[in-house]
């Protein structure tokens, strides 16, 4: 039997007590379970009665299976009984008596907590703004101008200058021994781009086509191979050829040659366009945040600490693929940043706390709300897709699986969530 001893906001306490008859019953099932784990001297390997077994292993020796088998069972009806109670991880038990006449088990669940909403209409937020950087369009623009460069023989007799693209040979030496890494044939290099260490492009400066030259180095105290670290080094240059990098001029036929449009002008303004796109959305989500975070400061709630580690668990998982997709490991990481899981846990716990209080806030808020995407809503979008792809909604709708339906479903509940609170909140 149990009996619910405490329940708290944030935790039920469930008392689970068992008679010497009841948890006998359970014994036998463990040693059932368990007994092909045991050989005792004058029985077949799990024919050992369990008397023989405990008397040669201790009495104790099936408690722990016991315990399993017999939590599991008593919990079990105590949570399908008490559903209402919203239990949202695994309890921790201890046992708190155990003797001749039976067993007492405590368990201690952690439960969705109450969450008190604060003022959530009638606030008056700042307004973020923001507008197109005239400085922006012109570096876009130079960007293209970049990307249509041409690369024009500098000629006979010309000198390397910073800007120039040079084809060389390269070995490196130190104390006259080369070092890994350190060779290469026609290798192409924009002087002032700064891709080697310092001082390496700036001395083949002046150098000529079919020019040999010397040049000297000091390897930084942090370069990243151990074995480099602070050395003096000598490169034996060969200069093979030298290339002058010519822009197009920002005209009408820069643009009618890189864009689908005819003059300079239409081209800066649907760069303009774009930006002010990307503008628009980037200020909607700033203000909803702003708004959003007004609301949540104003919520009252006590976050058990499973919510938050599960939290972490999902930002930790983010992080991991985030390194994969530059080729790194999250041991890699910690390696270099001479860190730990621990510390990488910490340094978001804190984001974590504020991103499982808004989900909780914005829950909240839809039941109070009675906020819920309706099916004319669901078919509404279906349809907009499926135009937009050019196919019918029943085949559009094959393309949806449940992992897709309920991002949908949610992105078109936070829509709503949003519309309610611009209509019913001031940003200026």
């Amino acid at each position: 039997m149990y009996e619910i001893v405490r329940k708290e906001n944030t935790e039920v306490e469930v008392k689970i007590s068992l008679t010497h008859a009841e948890w006998e019953t359970y014994a036998d099932k463990a040693y059932q379970e368990n007994k092909g784990k045991f050989n005792i001297q004058g029985f077949r390997k799990g024919a050992a009665p369990r008397k023989i077994i405990e008397k040669n292993y201790g009495e104790d020796v099936f408690f722990n299976e016991t315990l399993d088998i017999a939590f599991v069972a008593e919990y079990t009806k105590f949570f399908e009984e008490n559903q209402d109670l919203d239990i949202i991880d695994q309890p921790s038990i201890t046992v708190d008596k155990f003797d001749a006449d039976g067993v007492e088990i405590k368990a201690v669940a952690p439960l969705m907590p109450k969450v008190k909403l604060g003022q959530y209409t009638g606030l008056t937020i700042e307004k973020y703004t923001e507008e197109v950087d005239e400085a922006k369009v012109e570096k876009e623009l130079n960007q293209a101008r970049e990307r249509a460069a041409r690369f024009v023989d500098a000629g006979e007799g010309a000198e390397a200058k910073l800007g120039d693209f040079v084809c060389i040979d390269f070995t490196g030496s130190v104390n006259g021994v080369e070092f890994d890494g350190g060779k290469a044939e026609n290798y192409r290099l924009e002087l002032g781009s700064h891709s080697f260490i310092d001082n390496f492009e700036d001395q083949i400066v002046g150098m000529k086509v079919g020019e040999e030259r010397d040049i000297k180095v000091t390897f930084p105290a942090d370069y990243p191979a151990e074995e480099l670290m602070g050395k003096e080094a000598v490169f034996k240059i060969v200069l093979h050829k030298i290339e002058n990098k010519e822009l197009p001029e920002l005209n009408d036929e820069f643009a009618a040659n890189t864009s689908e449009f005819e003059t300079l002008q239409e081209y800066k303004a649907d760069i303009r366009k774009h930006m002010q796109e990307s503008i628009d959305k980037r200020v909607k989500t700033q203000n909803e945040n702003k708004l959003i975070d007004a609301i949540v400061d104003g919520t009252e709630v006590e976050i058990p600490n499973c919510l938050i580690e599960r939290q972490l668990d999902m930002f930790v998982r983010d992080f991991e693929m985030r390194l994969s997709y530059q080729g790194l490991k999250l041991e890699d990481y910690f390696k270099y940043t001479n860190s730990d899981m621990n510390a990488l846990r910490e340094n978001y716990r804190e984001q974590a706390q504020k991103a499982v209080k808004t989900r909780l806030t914005l829950e909240e808020l839809l039941k109070d709300q009675n906020l819920e995407v309706t099916e004319e809503e669901l078919n509404a979008y279906f349809q907009k897709q499926a135009d937009k792809f050019g196919k019918s909604v029943e085949l559009y709708k094959k393309t949806i699986n449940d992992q897709n339906l309920a991002y949908i479903k949610n992105e078109l509940l936070m829509d709503k969530v949003f519309d309610y609170l611009t209509k019913n909140n001031t940003i200026a």
